[in-house]
């Protein structure tokens, strides 16, 4: 019957998607549906009559009675855990009529339960057997334990869970499943802890102790059951019990740390520390036999001891938190004995996964460049005839990062051992664990050397190598004055071998003499190629702009033998002219024989229409009789002027209409192939004069625009030359029509391009026009300057035409590099906020075009320098971003917000902008003084050059509130900068000559300029809208503008939807273990492993079902799949904000036109009663990234007519690690059959990117 796993699925389902109100809610529904079934439901209109008790005959006739009564208790209870849910922050507790009310809800879903224990009793007439009874036992005695508990009857309440406890632990040793540890976990083993507590009953009793003792042995019938599934669970005496006084033989009753020995104080931590001696044991066992020889069979070793160790670790822990909760004093000696236990059961469990990292990265914790093998076993027969295969550097550049993100972790577990209680205080400690890091960080700086010596960046290699050695060598110091007491034959932990720091010693300074030796090598390498023979360099009429310092070399003055090259020519017609025309400095034809002289010709009157190209012609006769009356050279063959003018004319005709399409009746456009080569580096540069590592695409940050009219194809090349680190590229809001392998989202459509690799993005443009940009989309590269624009011209677009067309990029900018900050934020406390876990990391400066001033006094609060990155800094104070614009014309700034964090509002002084695109869509022009600008965002304005001529400034201000009340803590250098970013827009005089107006924007090359002038434009919310009342009076105004405020040029109504292609999301702050992280439905996002989510869809079973399942198929929980099956209809998506900051989430692609429709919104969450949802169904808002507000909830639709895996997440770069991420499945069975079209070629080298350090 299966009672169990009929009532544990149903309150993890509903619970998954809600609260205890929605459960409340679901069962109701399924109760009425079963008494339909049943035929016992009271009608409508009709007078409830009390139905007749469920009877073991009516049992046995139909099963559905057993649902009915499982139903009826379950109610029960989830009315009361709403209850409870509710009033559970009320000040005074629960009391009174409300635990009355509670009390009687359990009270009676535990009668409905042991009355089906009564009805299954009957086996003969029921059919049930034990198993089914005692399931049911179990359920009754689980919800009696549960009243017991608020009537705070503890000894019945014991008794109550005691006898659940030890049914479930009998039914587990004949079924599989976790549904039984779940249950004992989660409920039972707490509440019985908590009784016995209340019941004076030792702590360093275990809990199977206590259930034992309080177990109602004196019931006979359910002795024989239990006794017939698990004969010797109640037959251990009490004297077995009791060995250690904790229920183990070998449980210790004390635990020593640094030579203090302190009573252990709860029984689950002796239990714990009994069950991790067992496994070291087993693991120092395991290790020594010659059956595990592979580091992952050896790392697999470990994990029993550290599952054992965290157990220990949770005990110690849950015991402090309860004590706390009593009100125990912190100078309580169970406190201070409990505070010691837990930095040994810490230390020690650190210790082991510290253990486990370096078995992982091989022999000499991975100092060899080769070490063992790391995938399958070889018998010796293989190994000894197979010749050695040379591995290509791509492979050992993968190996080699992941022994750098083990050392990574490894650090920062050694970093975590320094806040454990009283270890600050120990410097004898704190000295062995920093050099213990500096061990560590010798290895990690020898890998980041090698990959550089592969990559053949030879100074680099060096720089770091001597890195290593330092450090190596301060590490070998220590050890050798304290000495180490690791013994050679132990498991690997965190105490280091003398054999291992002195092979890394002397393997070190082997690797630093190479490493001078090929710089040396590299270096004569160079200044051979400065004396390369005259033969082999340019030809001097390619080199004119150099000055030839060492003198002209007369032999190789051009290239010989030619090579077929375009030449610049004057047009034909040029020198046609030049036969008639006295230009100045023409030498005069020869003489000839004087003509014979012809009567002047009459003036022939003017003609209408052309006037210019009859006034050509006049001075074209002029010039013929002026010629004419000269000498005359010998006869040749012409043509009459008149011909010439007429035939140029002809020829000017035909040509526009063929190909420059300028009026004369043909506007035809060829779509083309736009070719671009993006070449990802690792550099260090200084936009705002403070040196920092960046992600550079061909060695600029912003990178290459990408300019393209619609119908063009765009192709780009990637090649990945960054050491290390895989990348991808996502186009963002550029539509993916059937390319959805385009999309560049590392994880989901490809995995990443390995280092050294390539792989080029082809997509064509269609039915799009406006501003986009590209960025890295893997870890947090866009961070670091991987990002550029995009812009999609098009004939038609909707939106005023300017006189010039300019692009400004908003950034923010860390001076740490991207992965050293993602690392401490995803860690459970951070280098900023060391006190807290889950807290974003604050810029140090904002960009305006990639360029910024810096006070160089200034030190980061957010990550001061340290040994973590091992490149030098150097701060010069930057500059300011600069550009000019011509007096009285209109220009359009395309504004885009590229940063990790922030969200802006620029201005500039004294001049009123007109917004007329947001997010590539045309919009009706909205006059204004500033705009906001959300992560990923992109808005259009024209600002026209009518004030006063002189330098105005333009403003990214940075709205303090929107993330000062949440941050713990301040960021030192946005408060220098003013928490904004400043350049300067100066006026210059219209020459009238349109080339020598283009000046170019930048710094240097810019000329100067006046000081600026006028007052700052918007700063803050100019909308008068308050959707947050958290910040009372100083709102600044954090989101979009009004959802109904800006009306799209292109008219199109909202989609229709249907109920399979509708989803509800929910997102909020929540604690995970050590780390507090953003949840989406109670969960958080995790990338496939060295594979991507569309590649395992053809893998997948679509059945009708499964349809709108929010775990749909295999892909797990944490991949957070939804599926959007309807083909042909639109899709709805409600995204509810239960966290108290702004969020902008992106949608990647989901139709053409690459937006989705903000067609409702509100206050609270939606569909509830209280909540009111004002809706936008006529002509609503596109855009492809909205603001969700705080505590509001958002609904977005578009059409489902692109198969694909769309990505839709919050654009916060820090969000996205932490796993606030979604994936839409768009009709896949049709992308399926798409993918079975895909290039093979193509689909191939992606696949293969996957597990080849691509991730």
């Amino acid at each position: 019957m299966d009672i169990t796993n009929f009532v544990v699925s149903s309150r993890n389902q509903a619970l998954l998607y809600g609260d205890y109100n929605t459960y409340h809610r679901q069962l109701t529904k399924k109760l009425h549906n079963c008494r339909k079934r049943l035929n016992i439901v009271t009608k409508n209109r009709s007078k409830f009559s009390k139905k007749d008790p469920v009877t073991a005959a009516k049992l046995s006739e139909n099963h559905e009675f057993l649902h009915l009564q499982l139903l009826t208790a379950e109610r029960a209870w989830a009315h009361a855990m709403r209850f409870k849910a509710v009033h559970s922050a009320d000040t005074k507790g629960i009391a009174g009529r409300t635990r009355s009310h509670i009390i009687s809800r359990l009270d009676k879903g535990a009668r409905a339960a042991e009355h089906l224990v009564d009805i299954l009793s009957d086996s003969s007439t029921t059919g049930a057997s034990d198993t089914d009874i005692l399931e049911a036992r179990a359920y009754a005695s689980m919800l009696r334990g549960a009243t017991q508990f608020e009537k705070q009857s503890w000894d019945s309440c014991l008794r109550s869970y005691a006898t659940a406890r030890v049914i479930y632990i009998a039914l587990s040793t004949s079924m599989k499943g976790d549904t039984f540890k779940d249950l004992l976990s989660e409920t039972i083993d707490p509440s019985i802890r908590y009784a016995a507590y209340q019941s004076k009953v030792p702590r360093t009793l275990a809990i199977p102790t206590i259930a034992r003792k309080a177990f109602p042995s004196s019931d006979s019938s359910l002795v024989e059951k239990i006794n017939k599934l698990a004969p010797d669970l109640l037959k251990k005496s009490d004297s077995d019990a009791q060995k250690g006084q904790v229920g183990a033989p070998n449980a210790p009753q004390t635990i020593t740390w640094r030579s203090r020995e302190v009573k252990i104080e709860d029984a689950a931590i002796a239990l714990a520390l009994a069950s991790t001696d067992t496994a070291t044991a087993w693991l120092t066992e395991k290790l020594a036999s010659s059956d595990v020889t592979l580091p992952k069979e050896m790392a697999a070793a470990y994990d029993e001891v550290l599952i054992a160790s965290q157990d220990a670790a949770d005990a110690t822990k849950h015991a402090i938190d309860e004590l706390k909760e009593e009100g125990v004093s912190q100078n309580d000696p169970r406190i201070q004995s409990l505070q010691i236990t837990r930095t040994a059961v810490n230390y020690h469990m650190i210790s082991w996964r510290i253990g486990r990292n370096r078995v992982l990265s091989g022999e000499h914790d991975g100092a060899l460049l080769d070490s063992a093998p790391t995938t399958t076993r070889k018998s010796k027969k293989d190994a000894t005839s197979r010749k050695p295969k040379i591995e290509p550097p791509g492979k050992k550049i993968s190996r080699l990062k992941d022994k750098v993100v083990l050392y990574d972790s490894t650090l920062q577990s050694i970093d975590s051992i320094k806040e454990l209680p009283g270890v600050a205080a120990d410097e004898g400690l704190l000295e062995q664990l920093n050099a213990t890091a500096r061990y560590f960080h010798a290895l990690k700086s020898l890998s980041i050397a090698r990959s550089h010596s592969l990559t053949d960046q030879s100074l680099n290699a060096l720089v770091l190598t001597k890195n290593a050695f330092d450090e190596c060598e301060k590490a070998a110091s220590f050890f050798s004055k304290h000495g180490v007491s690791s013994s050679e034959s132990s498991p690997l932990n965190i105490e280091i071998r003398r054999s291992d720091i002195q092979f890394l010693h002397n393997l070190l300074k082997g690797e630093l003499q190479r490493c001078r030796a090929i710089v040396e090598i590299d270096n004569l390498r160079k200044k051979a190629t400065n004396t390369t023979p005259a033969s082999a360099r340019p030809p001097i009429v390619q080199r004119l702009f150099e000055y030839p310092a060492e003198g002209a070399d007369l032999e190789n003055l051009v290239d010989y033998p030619p090579k077929m090259e375009p030449i610049p020519v004057k047009p034909l017609f040029f020198d046609v002219a030049w036969n008639y025309i006295d230009y100045p400095g023409k030498t005069p034809a020869a003489a000839a024989p004087e003509p014979e002289q012809r009567p002047a010709q009459p003036a022939q009157p003017q003609k209408r229409g052309w006037p210019p190209l009859l006034q050509q012609r006049q001075w074209a006769d002029d010039a013929l009789q002026r010629k004419q009356s000269q000498p005359r050279p010998l006869p040749r063959r012409t043509v009459s002027l008149r011909v010439f003018v007429c035939s140029l004319v002809c020829f000017s005709v035909v040509a526009l209409a063929l190909g420059l399409g300028l009026g004369l009746g043909c506007s035809s456009y060829k779509e083309r192939i736009r070719e671009f080569t993006f070449d990802m580096t690792l550099a260090l540069a200084a936009p705002d004069g403070f040196t920092k590592p960046m992600a550079l695409v061909n060695g600029q940050s912003p990178g290459p625009l990408i300019e393209a009219r619609v119908g063009d194809t765009i192709r780009v090349t990637v090649n990945n030359r960054v050491a290390n680190t895989s990348t991808a590229i996502h186009w963002h809001g550029i539509d993916q029509r059937r390319t959805t392998w385009m999309d560049g989202v590392a994880g989901v459509t490809q995995c990443g391009i390995p280092p050294g690799g390539s792989f080029t993005y082809e997509f064509r443009v269609l039915d799009q026009r406006g501003t986009f940009w590209w960025h890295a989309h893997l870890a947090v590269q866009y961070s670091d300057g991987a990002y550029g624009a995009i812009i999609v011209r098009d004939p038609e677009e909707m939106v005023p035409q300017t006189d010039d067309d300019k692009l400004v990029f908003v950034s923010d900018l860390y001076h740490t590099y991207g992965p050293v900050l993602r690392n401490s934020y995803l860690n459970a406390t951070s280098q900023w906020v060391p006190f807290e876990s889950g807290v974003e990391p604050l810029a140090d400066n904002i960009l305006l075009n990639g360029q910024n001033t810096y006070d160089c006094s200034v030190t980061s609060s957010t990550y001061p320098p340290s040994a973590d990155q091992p490149f030098t800094t150097n701060c010069t104070g930057g500059q300011l971003y600069r550009t000019k614009v011509h007096q009285g014309k209109s220009v359009r700034l395309r504004l885009i917000n590229a940063s990790s964090l922030f969200s802006y509002w620029f201005s500039v002084d004294n001049h009123t902008l007109s917004i007329v695109e947001l997010d590539g869509v045309e919009i009706e022009p909205i006059d204004a003084r500033g705009v906001y600008l959300n992560l990923g965002q992109r808005v259009s304005v024209i600002l026209t050059a009518d004030q006063t001529p002189g330098s105005y400034y333009m403003r990214a201000s940075l709205p303090k509130t929107c993330f000062l009340p949440y941050a713990p803590y301040n960021s030192s250098g946005l408060e220098a900068a003013e928490f904004g970013a400043k350049g300067i827009l100066s006026y210059v005089e219209d020459s009238g000559d349109d080339e020598k107006g283009k000046e170019e924007d930048g710094g240097d090359d810019i000329g100067t300029l006046p000081e600026p002038i006028g007052v700052p434009g918007n700063t803050s919310n100019p909308y008068g809208v308050e959707d947050n009342g958290l910040r009372g009076d100083v709102w600044e105004g954090c989101n979009d503008m009004p959802f109904d405020m800006p009306v799209p040029m292109r008219r199109k109504p909202a989609v229709n939807v249907t109920e399979a292609n509708t989803h509800y999301i929910e997102y909020a702050f929540r604690q995970a273990q050590d780390v507090n992280r953003i949840f989406i439905n109670k969960t958080s996002y995790l990338p496939l492993s060295n594979n991507a989510t569309l590649w395992k869809l053809p893998e997948q079973k679509f059945t009708p079902d499964r349809d709108n399942s929010y775990n749909s198929w295999d892909f797990g929980l944490n991949q957070q799949v939804l599926l959007v099956p309807d083909a042909d209809q639109g899709a709805q998506i409600v995204i509810n904000s239960r966290d108290a900051m702004e969020h902008p989430w992106h949608l990647h692609n989901p139709n053409p036109g690459h937006t989705f429709q903000v067609v409702g919104w509100g206050k609270g969450t939606f569909g509830t009663a209280e909540t009111i949802t004002t809706w936008n169904l006529e002509n609503p808002m596109r855009r492809d990234t909205v603001t969700v507000p705080p505590y509001n909830h958002v609904v977005i639709r578009f059409a489902t007519d692109n198969p694909g895996l769309w990505a839709l997440h919050c654009h916060v770069a820090w969000h996205v690690e932490g796993g606030m991420f979604v994936t839409i499945a768009e009709r896949p069975a049709d992308l399926v059959e798409l993918m079975d079209k895909m290039d093979p070629d193509m689909k191939r080298q992606s696949q293969s990117f996957c597990g080849a350090g691509g991730g």
